[in-house]
């Protein structure tokens, strides 16, 4: 079977510390042979949202990750463009000969089914769900539907991840940074270089990204 591949989608504007440490913490944890960061053409739950131009993030994310190995960058959906959802971007990427492992926040498991054919990305695919610590004492399953509590299982489990079917928890507390906050400090002419990457602070810089708009 093809290595499982991580697949972390967002909407990276701009990517962060907080991006590349989560992707860097499921795939140690995971012992997956890569994670592929995706970024989306459209916010698919604020499509009126206004976004930094594709090829802005595309870069920032090239930059941010060229001297990490084990991480890349996936264009799928920035190359279709308009709203992709999780199954067809799965799906697609199957086709080409991965293994995927979706990565997502703990939270969002507790809307999936809300979500384009969620009984099939249950089904088909590995999930990978980040927990952090709880909120106001509250674990952040606890509103977890039984579609996705039938489906718990352990990363050492056969057949190996990637088969489908299953999600796994991984524990992880990445640095508190948000891309609103990059965002927000480069809105008000405050430095971000605690926040991204070393390039990706200059090319914000270069690009003058950010600098015209109120936090979004």
């Amino acid at each position: 079977m093809t290595s499982p591949v991580g697949i972390l989608g967002g909407t990276f504007d701009p990517v962060h510390h907080g991006h590349i440490a989560l992707a860097l913490a499921v795939r140690r944890a995971l012992s997956l042979s890569r994670v592929l960061l995706l970024p989306c053409a459209v916010p698919p739950h604020k499509p009126d949202r206004r976004v930094a131009p594709a090829f802005d993030r595309l870069e920032m994310l090239y930059l941010a990750t060229e001297d990490r190995p084990g991480l890349a960058v996936a264009t799928d959906e920035i190359a279709r463009g308009g709203v992709c959802y999780t199954i067809d971007t799965l799906r697609a990427l199957r086709s080409h000969g991965a293994a995927p492992v979706f990565v997502l926040g703990a939270d969002a498991l507790a809307e999936i089914e809300t979500w384009r054919e969620y009984r099939a990305l249950l089904e088909e695919f590995d999930l990978a769900a980040v927990e952090r610590a709880a909120v106001d004492g509250v674990p952040a399953d606890a509103s977890w539907p039984e579609s996705v509590r039938s489906r718990i299982a352990e990363p050492a489990l056969t057949p190996p991840l990637g088969a489908g079917g299953r999600i796994v928890r991984v524990a992880v507390q990445p640095p508190a940074v948000s891309s609103r906050l990059v965002r927000a400090r480069v809105a008000s002419g405050r430095a971000v270089v605690d926040l991204v990457p070393a390039r990706v602070d200059r090319y914000i810089q270069r690009r003058r990204l950010y600098r015209q708009e109120a936090a979004r």
